[in-house]
């Protein structure tokens, strides 16, 4: 992937693929890279076309998906994202800040007014999501009022706010009382996006209840987050791993049914290798 972001790609849409690809592997640095090279592009191509405007010459046709202010927001958007990844949340409130408002960005029609739209919510919600992980539990209740009216957010809001319980020590029971039917229907998300935030959700639960030293719960969490790495594929084997050291560490906390589904994941890792499990199994009775 390296060549791929020092090589000189211009095409917008072609960026975009690269860079929600790069979120997919949760690859900040080469994300951050991708970005700065979609908006470097993208200025270019603006200040292009208020020069032809200025100059009154006619306008050349740019050929992309979506009108040019999406890309330019986007490159915004996904950078903050990357930094919030990696705990520089300042950087992403920079991030933010230039795509709240992009209402001034000219020769916008309807859909381009809607994108600019889009990027005004998607900044109120990642603003709090940021407030949260950065310990600011004095939000919680505004933020849990505005995923009750944006649902569209709730998994990825709840994903912040467990993340946020975890470091900062702030109780969780209520918070996912009160959403336990929507977290129950979590389970049933088929989008690659929606199941890794859920595997996500599930993990950082893991490490919630750790935290509180309730092992069996956080073992329940881990399994699921096993299980769900396993579906997602190789991007993300590096949590896999985690998620099998924390079961290592704490599998003496482990139910006798919590044991039998461990090895039965291990066992699907497996399952191209041809490996007759019968001894081992005789053998741990």
């Amino acid at each position: 992937m390296d060549d791929l972001v020092h090589s000189d790609i211009t095409d917008l849409d072609t960026l975009v693929n690269m860079i929600k690809l790069s979120f997919s592997f949760m690859d900040g640095t080469h994300m951050i890279a991708l970005c700065d090279q979609l908006y470097t592009h993208v200025s270019q191509k603006y200040q292009e076309l208020q020069l032809y405007k200025a100059c009154k010459k006619p306008i050349q046709p740019i050929h992309t998906k979506r009108p040019l202010v999406y890309y330019y927001g986007y490159s915004h958007l996904m950078r903050g994202m990357a930094f919030q990844k990696q705990g520089k949340y300042e950087a992403a409130r920079d991030c933010i800040e230039k795509y709240a408002e992009l209402g001034w960005f000219n020769g916008l029609d309807p859909s381009g007014e809607a994108e600019v739209e889009y990027y005004r919510h998607a900044a109120r919600a990642n603003l709090y999501a940021l407030d949260i992980l950065s310990g600011r539990s004095e939000v919680l209740q505004e933020y849990i009022q505005f995923l009750r009216d944006n649902p569209e957010e709730l998994l990825p809001g709840l994903l912040s706010i467990v993340e946020g319980a975890a470091r900062h020590d702030y109780p969780l029971e209520r918070v996912l009382e009160s959403f336990a039917e929507q977290i129950e229907d979590f389970k049933y998300f088929e989008e690659p996006v929606n199941v890794s935030y859920y595997f996500r959700f599930c993990y950082q639960l893991a490490l919630y209840y750790i935290k509180l030293r309730q092992y069996t719960v956080a073992l329940g969490y881990i399994l699921q987050s096993l299980k769900l790495s396993d579906t997602l594929g190789m991007e993300h084997e590096h949590e896999f791993r985690k998620c099998t050291a924390i079961f290592e560490i704490f599998r003496s906390q482990a139910t006798a049914t919590q044991q039998d589904q461990y090895i039965t994941i291990l066992k699907g890792v497996l399952k191209d290798e041809k490996i007759d499990f019968t001894v081992a199994v005789a053998q741990s009775v």
